[in-house]
């Protein structure tokens, strides 16, 4: 008997079933391909990306009527997941890019549309999200750098101590404080093309995990940049950031880490099958201890995947109603004055969901493998490493529990 469920007994619409079938295919044909030459190397998934740019996935969601996909951030889950199961450095990369969409979609004028996000809406730009500094490291509500306004330009002194992609990004989203005697969340977004001169990668990623997705320092050095890169008004950038960037960045880093727990999972299970004691001349599936892990697995990646499917939904009704905020000043006091508000929670509460979850099973699909996992080189052992890196990515977990612990507490939020 067949299967009545799709997707964990997720009912997906036409739509959403064909660009799950799309990232599928890619993953099989060309992430899956690649996966372990950019791990090993730890070089830039090129390829692959290039074929999510050509499969239309980079640009799936911007508007249809700009030359995109016209996809939700439910959607983009979905797709994230998929890929992250193949190749997970490709996967993070992708999902950086995809942060940057709902906060260019919200603030673009027609001539930014015209000028510079139809190109990204054809899936022919990947965007990066530059934030982390080392000052505040992943207190994203606080920025050091700054930009300041020499006529028509701003000149960019910013210097970022990771970002995705950097260097072999076409754009990037960049916060930064945009003038004297400001605070450090006064802060404003710019988007500052690949090629602007002095933006300068430093250094290489040698990291343990998602080894191929460049995640190094960056310095913006007295970079200039034109006024009509600057996304929104000046110091509504982290309000912005809260409304249309915070809730996808955090739903899809949880699909990221879903995808790789998956992989560790159906890897796992595969080898438990096969693997057979010839003393008993039965496989390891037999063995109770084994059936326990492998449910264990199965439990938390559900739960924590219906969860992330369930907030990606509440996270695409919030971006209908903060579209309602047509003032900026408006949408800006909403952000500020109601940090407490249920949905932040829900959406924060991912972040070390996952991340804890994919260390869970990943270490767990390792003891049932044994040392065939433990060799360099198996699924299982890139996954392992993979999903070690979640929770010190920026908000590490530990920030994130702190937020969320001051949110139900009623206690002042740090950028309030």
């Amino acid at each position: 008997m067949g299967s009545f469920l799709n997707l964990d007994g997720l009912a997906l619409n036409a739509e959403q079933g064909k660009w799950k079938r799309r990232a599928e295919g890619v993953a099989r044909e060309i992430l899956r391909a690649h996966a372990a030459r950019v791990d090993q190397d730890a070089s830039f998934p090129r390829e692959s990306i290039r074929a999510l740019g050509e499969a239309g996935i980079l640009g799936m969601g911007l508007p249809k009527e700009w030359g995109g996909g016209g996809q939700n951030i439910f959607t983009s889950i979905i797709v994230t997941e998929q890929l992250a199961k193949a190749c997970a450095a490709t996967a993070m990369c992708f999902h950086m890019h995809q942060s940057t969409l709902p906060l260019l979609i919200a603030t673009a004028t027609p001539e930014q549309v015209e000028t510079f996000l139809k190109p990204v809406a054809m899936g022919k730009a990947l965007g990066a999200y530059a934030m982390s500094e080392p000052g505040s490291g992943n207190r994203i509500w606080h920025m050091d750098s700054h930009a300041e306004r020499e006529g028509d330009e701003y000149v960019i002194d910013s210097y970022k101590s990771f970002c995705t992609s950097a260097g072999s990004a076409d754009f990037y989203l960049l916060p930064v404080r945009s003038g004297p005697g400001l605070k450090p969340n006064d802060l404003s977004l710019f988007f500052v093309p690949g090629d602007t001169p002095n933006i300068k990668p430093v250094g290489v990623w040698d990291g343990m995990g998602l080894r191929g997705n460049g995640s190094r320092p960056i310095h913006f050095d007295r970079c200039r940049v034109h006024k009509k890169y600057m996304m929104g008004a000046e110091k509504t950038g982290l309000s912005f950031m809260m409304a249309y960037s915070l809730p996808i960045y955090l739903c899809g880093m949880a699909a990221c880490y879903v995808g790789i727990a998956q992989a560790a999972y159906e890897a796992a299970v595969d080898h438990v099958k096969k693997r057979v004691h010839t003393d008993t001349n039965k496989s390891l599936a037999h063995v109770e201890t084994v059936q326990r892990l492998i449910a264990e697995m199965r439990v938390s990646i559900d739960v924590v995947r219906s969860t992330v499917l369930r907030i990606s939904q509440m996270a695409d009704n919030a971006v209908v109603l903060f579209n309602e905020f047509k003032s900026t000043d408006l949408l800006d006091e909403v952000m500020r004055d109601n940090p407490d508000d249920p949905f932040f929670i829900e959406v924060a509460t991912l972040k070390p969901a996952a991340c804890e979850m994919a260390i869970e099973v990943t270490s767990k699909a390792m003891q049932v493998c044994g040392g065939a996992a433990y060799k360099r080189g198996h699924i299982v052992e890139r996954a392992y490493r993979d999903g070690r890196a979640g929770s010190v990515m920026g908000p590490s977990d530990d920030t994130t529990k702190i937020v969320i612990g001051t949110q139900i507490l009623g206690l002042p939020q740090p950028w309030v």
